[in-house]
């Protein structure tokens, strides 16, 4: 029997087969970025909405001193100032987040062209492997049909000597 013929683009195979885990692997790390981002974001937002909590409640706390008059003018500046400065670190959260809210963006469409790129990887491999699949489907009738040769040919050898004989 003779020996198996090797597929002339077995190497692109495994090329292709690498790039595309390689594109796998690309993907993982870009959706566990996206992920990682975004509970930051989510965990800003949480935070700015403690803050206003804190500053709502603190605002109505010294509003009620001061309505029951247990607040000295200067203390009603001070709390005043610290009020101003919470909204102003309000302020500069939600800088934060929009910042945040871009880096997260970014994420989203690194994912999408790592997703995209696994696709392409994929269907390159596909293709490759349909090729190889009818590449081997085609030796397989050669295979057969020079079997049935050799079988027709020697049934026509018998044939003959019997007619000789």
């Amino acid at each position: 029997m003779a020996e198996k013929e090797q597929y002339r683009l077995e190497a692109l195979v495994g090329i292709r087969e690498r790039t595309k885990e390689e594109k796998e692997r690309e993907l993982g790390a870009a959706l566990e970025l996206l992920r990682l981002e975004q509970e930051r974001l989510d965990s800003l937002r949480a935070e700015l909405l403690a803050m206003q909590d804190d500053r709502k409640q603190r605002s109505r706390d010294y509003s009620e001193k001061q309505m029951r008059g247990e607040m000295s003018a200067q203390e009603v500046i001070s709390a005043n100032d610290y009020i101003r400065r919470m909204m102003e670190k309000e302020e500069r959260q939600r800088e934060t987040i929009a910042a945040q809210v871009d880096v997260v963006e970014d994420r989203r469409v690194d994912s999408e062209r790592a997703r995209e790129a696994l696709v392409v990887a994929n269907q390159e491999l596909k293709a490759l492997e349909k090729h190889r699949e009818k590449w081997e489907d085609d030796r397989k009738r050669e295979r057969q049909r020079r079997e049935e040769q050799i079988a027709d040919d020697h049934a026509q050898t018998i044939y003959r000597r019997q007619q000789k004989g």
